[in-house]
């Protein structure tokens, strides 16, 4: 028992000796869940971190440079002053802010792949007692920039006349570099970058306000991606279809006649437009009248003329329905049911009512809402008007809504009559809102004025989703011209085309970019809202400092604009000859082939060496000549059992 005793003494002296030196020398690191030797989730394992050191041999804290396409594979070189029973490292991209490889086990030396840009790479080794060495290092890994590339965009595409023309595309960086789209040439087509989709995704649309009459027939236009230095392109047709669009018919309202006196003749000469069948003289449109009440009192002509005089036997109130009918497309396009519609004939109605009286009274406004004929409102706020109305000869009096000076809403056939407006963001001040009833002769009308106070435009860097003018939260989608001739920002000062404010202004943005008096220039360009929301909320510039050069050509090593267009980067693209992209099937912009390596995203296959290649063709045409020898002894041996045959049958008929 003493021997035991003693014995447990002197191996309890020896493990606290042991925890204590650590302790007090190297400290003390606990580990929980699994390790790099396995431990068992959940688990607790104690580790000692001693005095022990471990290198970084490579790679060490600098910058690796790799061609693109490559993988950028390093070596992961260490050593330790103590014998390492396991190593284990942890690679983090600085960048992104991720793990790349966590907890991985190794036996030096090995290969790795890093990640672009910023790592940061973290080794461990322990030894037998369970001392643990720690080590990092953050080196960088530096690639060339490369060219965007274009996604998807169809050869052919077709729109419609009368509608709005969209197309969602993207385009793709391995770079992540923040790219930027344009078109050539602008008018109709417009383009606009949307968002980002990913790091290396980003989004665009080729876009179109209401498509006329006049832009119907096929377009040919070229998308452009670019990241300042390289670019992608893609050309583009679009047909635009024509379709048969409806007459235009001026609203009738109601008409009153009297049966004496001035204004007894009732003559109206009906106002049609037509794009393709022309107006109300043109003979081609087809007039149809009919009354909806009474008797037929009277017909219309085939140019679209009422003439007619009651008497007291007409007393009364007509309702009447006026219909007008256009000609056919004569030869419409073969995908013309792509906009709903075959080219055939369209008709439009409307009805009005006639008024015969011997003495015709003022229609009135009975009520109205708001009841307060002046009050205060916010630019974002949503106003709702309503007016009652009546006529004592019984006339169902006609309403037009003006803001302003401008006729907003016509209502027609309805005693009580409603009216929603918004001023929209960015507005403030005193505007009126009016509404005026007549019964064809006499009116009545109420004037509300407004004190608008001043609501601001969200700000967004781009709309989520572009909505036009009649939906809920009209969102304007910007279509903006080429960017004008740069003009000297001195000389239009002198010539009074900008102010003072505007030259100093001028003169810091030049200064930024080392342009000197000579250079400095400024131009402009035109913005419009294709969907005429009637807000500035996210409309681009307008104005904007440029490098001035007296005569602006595709040779002057500016990007610039001149003749109707702009550059896309120096001296090509818009008005000048094709930028080189990777897409364009020549060996350019410094690639090793045809549309690869150099700039282009992507390795060049590897090239056959010569000697392979001769070895290859030597053995195809060692076969092409055992093929043709063995046709040859066919040949012979056919010929051979011919003639064996023949003699054959000779020697039988002797």
């Amino acid at each position: 028992m003493r021997k035991k005793g003693i014995l447990y003494v002197l191996i309890s002296l020896v493990i606290i000796g042991i925890v204590a030196y650590n302790l007090f020398l190297g400290g003390i690191s606990l580990f929980t869940g699994q390790s790099a030797w396995g431990n068992v989730a959940g688990m607790v394992k104690l580790i000692v971190i001693g005095l022990s050191r471990i290198y970084i041999l490579s790679p060490q804290n600098t910058t690796y440079f790799f061609s693109i396409g490559e993988n950028y594979a390093l070596d992961l070189n260490v050593s330790a002053d103590f014998a390492a029973e396991n190593w284990w490292y942890l690679l983090e991209d600085l960048r992104h802010e991720q793990i790349i490889y966590e907890n991985i086990s190794f036996t030096p030396n090995i290969t790795f792949n890093a990640t672009r840009w910023s790592n940061r790479l973290t080794v461990w080794a322990n030894d037998d007692l369970g001392r643990v060495g720690k080590k990092e290092v953050i080196f960088y890994v530096s690639v060339p920039n490369s060219a965007p590339i274009l996604g998807y965009i169809p050869d052919e595409m077709l729109a419609c006349e009368g509608g709005y023309f969209s197309y969602r595309f993207n385009a793709t960086d391995i770079d992540e570099d923040w790219l930027e789209f344009d078109i050539n040439p602008k008018n109709p087509f417009y383009v606009i970058r949307l968002w980002k989709f990913d790091l290396i995704t980003t989004g665009g649309e080729i876009f179109t306000p209401l498509l006329k009459k006049f832009w119907v027939g096929k377009h040919q236009f070229i998308i452009y991606a670019t990241d300042g230095q390289y670019i992608d392109s893609k050309g583009v047709n679009v047909t635009i279809i024509g379709i048969n669009n409806p007459p235009s018919v001026e609203d009738i309202g109601v008409q009153t006649v009297w049966t004496r006196g001035d204004n007894s003749t009732f003559y109206k000469e009906v106002q049609v437009s037509d794009i393709e069948s022309g107006n109300q003289t043109s003979g081609n449109l087809t007039f149809n009248l009919t009354f909806l009440s009474g008797i037929p009192l009277f017909e219309i002509s085939a140019y679209g003329v009422m003439n007619f005089t009651p008497n007291s036997s007409h007393l009364g109130v007509y309702n009447l329905g006026l219909c007008i009918t256009d000609k056919a497309l004569v030869n419409p396009h073969p995908n013309i049911t792509l906009c709903s519609q075959d080219g055939s004939n369209l008709t439009v109605c409307q009805n009005f009512s006639l008024t015969i009286t011997d003495e015709n009274r003022k229609p009135t406004i009975t009520s109205y809402y708001p009841p307060n004929l002046i009050f205060n409102a916010s630019g974002g706020e949503r106003l709702f008007f309503n007016i009652s109305k009546y006529d004592p000869d019984g006339t169902i009096p006609d309403a037009r809504w003006y803001v302003g000076n401008k006729s907003v809403q016509y209502n027609t056939g309805s005693s009580i009559d409603n009216f929603t407006y918004s001023f929209g963001c960015g507005v403030w001040g005193t505007y009126n809102v009016r509404v005026e009833i007549t019964d064809g002769l006499l009116t009545d009308s109420v004037n509300w004025i407004i004190n608008v106070g001043y609501f601001p435009c969200p700000v967004y860097e781009l709309p989520i989703e572009a909505k036009p003018a009649g939906r809920a939260e009209c969102i304007p989608m910007w279509a903006c011209s080429d960017w004008e001739v740069c003009q000297n920002a001195k000389k239009g000062l002198e010539a009074g085309v900008i102010v003072g404010e505007d030259y100093r202004d001028i003169q810091i943005s030049c200064g930024s970019i080392f342009l000197n008096e000579q250079s400095c220039g400024y131009q402009l360009r035109k913005c419009f809202d294709i969907y005429n929301c009637n807000i500035s909320a996210y409309k681009p510039e307008e104005f904007r400092t440029c490098e001035y050069v007296e005569m602006p050509s595709c040779f002057d090593n500016v990007k610039n604009c001149h003749d109707d267009a702009c550059e896309i980067l120096i001296d090509c693209g818009g008005p000048c000859k094709p930028c080189p992209t990777c897409t364009d099937g020549i060996q350019n912009q410094g690639e090793t082939g045809i549309d690869c390596g150099g700039p282009c995203p992507w390795k060049c296959p590897p090239e056959i060496p010569l000697r392979i290649y001769l070895i290859k063709l030597i053995k195809y045409l060692l076969v092409l000549i055992i093929f043709a020898l063995l046709l040859v002894i066919l040949i012979k041996l056919v010929k051979i059992i011919g003639i064996k045959k023949e003699i054959e049958e000779y020697g039988k008929k002797e």
